[in-house]
């Protein structure tokens, strides 16, 4: 599945909620229920392989879909909650996409560069 919003994409297996758009900002969830997920980071930056993070309930991202901004930050959540929130990075999707695909025993999620 595809959610596309503006320069936002995101490759999905999962149910994606909207839970919060005001004005030019978009909350959005990914319900993974307890699994592991591995994150992929491009090749080049001297990490080896992934980072890997256990027991994670869901993944929300936060973005504005301002033109001028291409920031959005990733909350690896413990429980529905953004305080209980695992770790959160940004990232910049100007030129890359978001890919979340179920896996047998785990999520695995890649920033992928998009074709130009």
């Amino acid at each position: 599945m595809i959610y596309n919003n503006e320069n936002f994409y995101i490759e999905h297996d999962f149910e994606v909620r909207i839970i919060r758009e005001e004005e030019n900002d978009v909350d959005l969830l990914i319900p993974i229920e307890n699994r592991t997920l591995n994150v992929y980071i491009e090749e080049g930056i001297g990490l080896h392989s992934r980072m890997q993070f256990s027991a994670v309930k869901g993944i929300l991202f936060r973005f504005s879909t301002l033109e001028s901004s291409h920031i959005c930050t990733i909350h690896l959540l413990r429980n529905i909650d953004i305080h209980s929130s695992i770790v959160n990075f940004e990232i910049d999707y100007k030129d890359h996409f978001i890919e979340v695909k179920d896996q047998e025993y785990f999520i695995d999620m890649r920033f992928c560069k998009k074709e130009k």
